[in-house]
């Protein structure tokens, strides 16, 4: 799977998030899920808590495990292996198989794109960007209204090992990102007259005066055709 550069903002981590948790569940592990789900449910929530509690205190502790740190703040292997997991799982309902040299440069690219994520959360915070919980439970509603009902919702978060708390602070860190890129980027870059116009001569122009060739082409084709056929003896035994 070809990532693009696009794919370095957090709100994409939070899109693949999305797309893990709504994948199919694999067969034979509902039962497991369902038995394991308060544990898993308690375990996060008391990590989600611990973290949100640590922000404030203008900290992060680094989790026994990571795959990179930032600027202090760790980036643990199981947001990684989730990442992975997502890519993974999209790959193969696509009936496409990855080796050894294309997964090991879709890690590279994923450890990448979680540093970037990372950055960009912390400079969003730097300057004082913030999201309203409700905008956060808006999203959250929204995520779990494409599930048929909330015991299908759990599964897919165990089988991730996310639970509310956690998946909201995703979906706020995301949102943040966002703002950051609005604010800081979106709302200051313009394109101008003479940028427009140095785009369309190199790209489009070119591209449009070879599908009107085409066209014309096409069209003298088809009433050489329409002579020939004037001309020849045709005969159709088309039942």
């Amino acid at each position: 799977m070809r990532l693009s550069n696009g794919v370095i903002l957090r709100s994409m981590v939070l899109i693949m998030c999305l797309s893990i948790i709504t994948s199919p569940v694999f067969a034979g592990k509902e039962d497991k899920a369902v038995e394991d789900q308060k544990d898993v449910k308690a375990e996060t929530t008391v990590k989600a808590e611990k973290e949100v509690q640590t922000e404030k205190d203008g900290k992060k502790e680094a989790p026994k495990g990571n795959v990179a740190v930032v600027n202090g703040i760790a980036i643990s292997q199981e947001d990684f292996d989730r990442e992975i997991l997502g890519i993974q799982e999209q790959s193969a309902s696509r009936g496409e198989k990855l080796d050894d040299a294309g997964f090991a440069e879709i890690r590279k690219k994923v450890l990448e794109k979680l540093i970037d994520s990372e950055l960009l959360y912390q400079e969003s915070k730097k300057i004082g960007i913030t999201v309203d919980d409700s905008a956060v439970d808006e999203q959250y509603a929204k995520l779990k209204g494409q599930f048929p009902n909330e015991e299908e919702f759990i599964k897919e978060l165990v089988k991730v090992n996310l639970n509310e708390a956690s998946l909201k602070s995703q979906i706020k860190q995301a949102m943040m990102i966002q703002q950051y890129i609005d604010k800081e980027f979106v709302q200051k870059i313009t394109v101008s007259e003479e940028e427009l116009k140095a785009f369309f001569e190199a790209f489009l122009k070119e591209r449009i005066e070879k599908n009107l060739k085409q066209e014309k082409i096409q069209n003298e084709i088809s009433k050489f055709i329409e002579k020939l056929k004037e001309k020849a003896t045709v005969e159709r035994n088309l039942s």
